[in-house]
Protein backbone atom coordinates (compact mmCIF):
# COMPACT_ATOMS: atom_id res chain seq x y z
CA UNK A 1 0.00 0.00 0.00
CA UNK A 2 1.33 3.44 -0.92
CA UNK A 3 -0.06 6.61 -0.07
CA UNK A 4 1.32 10.21 -0.76
CA UNK A 5 0.41 13.04 1.63
CA UNK A 6 1.38 16.55 1.07
CA UNK A 7 3.05 17.90 4.33
CA UNK A 8 4.55 21.44 4.76
CA UNK A 9 5.03 21.81 1.08
CA UNK A 10 6.61 18.65 0.29
CA UNK A 11 5.83 15.21 -0.31
CA UNK A 12 5.81 12.38 2.16
CA UNK A 13 6.09 8.22 0.18
CA UNK A 14 3.87 6.33 3.16
CA UNK A 15 5.34 3.14 2.96
CA UNK A 16 4.01 1.05 6.14
CA UNK A 17 5.89 -1.46 7.99
CA UNK A 18 4.28 -3.56 9.75
CA UNK A 19 5.29 -4.16 13.51
CA UNK A 20 2.28 -6.17 15.12
CA UNK A 21 -1.43 -7.16 14.45
CA UNK A 22 -2.85 -3.93 13.31
CA UNK A 23 0.29 -1.97 13.53
CA UNK A 24 2.40 -0.06 11.36
CA UNK A 25 4.61 2.82 10.83
CA UNK A 26 6.55 4.46 8.41
CA UNK A 27 9.33 7.31 8.38
CA UNK A 28 8.98 11.06 7.21
CA UNK A 29 12.32 12.16 5.90
CA UNK A 30 12.39 16.28 7.33
CA UNK A 31 14.50 18.96 7.63
CA UNK A 32 15.78 17.21 11.14
CA UNK A 33 16.96 13.91 9.53
CA UNK A 34 15.62 10.95 7.53
CA UNK A 35 13.76 9.64 10.60
CA UNK A 36 13.04 12.60 12.64
CA UNK A 37 9.29 11.89 12.30
CA UNK A 38 7.43 9.04 12.23
CA UNK A 39 3.52 8.20 10.81
CA UNK A 40 1.85 5.04 12.43
CA UNK A 41 -1.05 3.07 12.78
CA UNK A 42 -1.15 1.36 16.18
CA UNK A 43 -4.13 -1.30 17.80
CA UNK A 44 -4.01 -3.04 21.03
CA UNK A 45 -6.26 -5.44 22.58
CA UNK A 46 -7.86 -4.44 26.21
CA UNK A 47 -5.62 -4.66 28.92
CA UNK A 48 -3.25 -2.93 30.97
CA UNK A 49 -0.22 -0.90 28.99
CA UNK A 50 2.42 0.62 31.87
CA UNK A 51 4.73 2.98 30.74
CA UNK A 52 6.90 3.98 34.26
CA UNK A 53 9.65 5.70 31.96
CA UNK A 54 6.70 7.18 29.38
CA UNK A 55 8.43 6.51 26.17
CA UNK A 56 11.80 7.48 24.01
CA UNK A 57 9.93 9.68 21.66
CA UNK A 58 7.04 12.54 21.37
CA UNK A 59 3.98 11.11 19.86
CA UNK A 60 0.48 12.81 19.34
CA UNK A 61 -1.84 10.72 18.04
CA UNK A 62 -6.02 10.68 17.80
CA UNK A 63 -7.94 7.47 18.50
CA UNK A 64 -10.54 6.65 15.62
CA UNK A 65 -11.76 3.06 17.37
CA UNK A 66 -12.42 1.50 20.80
CA UNK A 67 -12.04 2.88 24.32
CA UNK A 68 -9.94 3.60 27.55
CA UNK A 69 -8.23 5.40 29.43
CA UNK A 70 -5.18 7.20 29.76
CA UNK A 71 -3.60 8.08 33.15
CA UNK A 72 -0.92 10.04 34.24
CA UNK A 73 0.29 12.30 36.92
CA UNK A 74 -2.17 15.27 36.69
CA UNK A 75 -4.94 12.63 35.75
CA UNK A 76 -7.17 10.64 33.34
CA UNK A 77 -8.14 11.08 30.23
CA UNK A 78 -10.69 8.94 28.10
CA UNK A 79 -9.76 7.50 24.91
CA UNK A 80 -12.67 7.54 22.67
CA UNK A 81 -12.86 8.12 18.91
CA UNK A 82 -11.97 11.49 17.64
CA UNK A 83 -10.11 12.65 20.87
CA UNK A 84 -6.84 13.94 20.28
CA UNK A 85 -4.10 12.90 23.14
CA UNK A 86 -0.06 14.80 23.10
CA UNK A 87 2.30 12.42 24.95
CA UNK A 88 5.67 13.93 25.56
CA UNK A 89 8.71 12.27 25.67
CA UNK A 90 9.30 10.52 28.80
CA UNK A 91 6.11 11.48 30.77
CA UNK A 92 5.08 8.42 32.92
CA UNK A 93 1.39 7.01 31.66
CA UNK A 94 -0.88 3.92 31.98
CA UNK A 95 -3.03 2.82 29.03
CA UNK A 96 -6.25 0.91 29.79
CA UNK A 97 -8.12 -0.03 27.16
CA UNK A 98 -11.32 -1.68 27.73
CA UNK A 99 -12.54 -2.29 23.83
CA UNK A 100 -9.80 -3.17 21.36
CA UNK A 101 -8.31 0.54 20.62
CA UNK A 102 -6.94 1.81 17.00
CA UNK A 103 -5.07 5.31 17.06
CA UNK A 104 -3.17 6.87 14.02
CA UNK A 105 0.11 9.13 15.49
CA UNK A 106 2.47 11.19 14.39
CA UNK A 107 5.80 10.54 16.19
CA UNK A 108 9.06 12.89 17.15
CA UNK A 109 11.91 11.45 17.55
Amino acid sequence: MNHTFLLSGATVDWRPIAQGPGTSSSAVAAERGAQAHRLAKWRAEPGRYERPNGMPWSEVFVVYAGSGRLRYADGVVALLPGVVIDLKKGVPYVLEIDHALEKFAVITL
